[in-house]
């Protein structure tokens, strides 16, 4: 979606992902963990891409997750954030799950936040907040602004009480994420004026957190994962891509899905 200070964002369109390479790499994470006798216990849909732009395969890559016969994570441990596709949160609203949702606002005022993302429209932030009541109002599940505080563009106290004003008393959270070292030029704030913005947005009614960052030192945190060499030819199937991982095809409900191994997963 091209957002400034994110590297993802600048590296351009290739393709989307299929439901099945999606549970794939679910299925890679989770023979990982049970090595360490660990599981699986939330997902994000996040990362590089806008997850509701790939609306149809992201909302089957949950079902096969929540699936009783398939993974059987339990449907609010997972997440599914977006840049704010207004008409997308809407199709989600009425897909009776039980998701989180978490909406990239990154500022209180229009002007700012198509500064900062370009994809944003003339009314983007009233749209957000009017489709985040919404949402909370048809599935009952609270919604998540996540604001990336990048320094010297949208910390300053006065955002934050703007901020405060607008989202005062409205169930909402925030969540705070100090922007990670990209080689756009933007920078993280200081640690006194993070907290300085998340204690203006606490006294002014609203709920708010600042995230806890890991993976910035392999440069795999939030904003960050990108690759500089050419990407190989896309596969020719889904089923191509649980082959390239050596995982068994078996048929699940009349499509081809990546598959675990025949004892109980992990992730259950």
């Amino acid at each position: 979606m091209g957002c400034v200070f994110c590297a993802t964002g600048q590296m351009g369109f290739e393709r989307n992902l299929s439901a099945e390479e999606v549970v794939a790499q679910l299925i890679h994470v989770a023979r990982l963990l049970r090595e360490r006798n660990q599981h699986v216990t939330n997902i994000v849909f996040m990362g590089m891409g806008e997850p509701l732009a790939n609306y149809a395969e992201t909302i089957r890559a949950v079902r096969l997750l929540t699936a009783p016969r398939a993974f059987g994570l339990g449907q609010r441990h997972i997440t599914i954030s977006t840049v704010g596709l207004i008409h997308a949160i809407d199709r989600l609203a009425a897909e009776d799950l039980q998701v989180g949702l978490a909406i990239s606002l990154h500022a209180p005022n229009d002007e700012l936040r198509q500064r900062l993302v370009p994809t944003a429209g003339p009314t983007s932030v009233g749209d957000l907040i009017s489709a985040a009541r919404r949402y909370f109002k048809t599935s009952g599940r609270r919604v998540t602004f996540e604001y990336a505080l990048i320094d010297g563009q949208n910390d300053s106290p006065e955002l934050a009480a703007e901020l405060a004003r607008l989202l005062a008393r409205s169930g909402v959270h925030v969540n705070l994420i100090p922007v990670n070292p990209t080689a756009g030029g933007f920078g993280r704030p200081s640690r006194a004026r993070v907290l300085e913005f998340e204690r203006i947005l606490v006294d002014g009614g609203v709920n708010c957190t600042v995230r806890v960052e890991k993976g910035s030192e392999i440069s795999a945190a939030c904003g960050q994962l990108r690759t500089d060499e050419a990407q190989p030819p896309a596969p020719e199937s889904p089923q191509s891509a649980a082959e390239a991982m050596r995982l068994p095809v078996v048929p699940v409900h009349g499509r081809r899905q990546a598959a675990s191994s025949p004892a109980p997963s992990p992730l259950q």
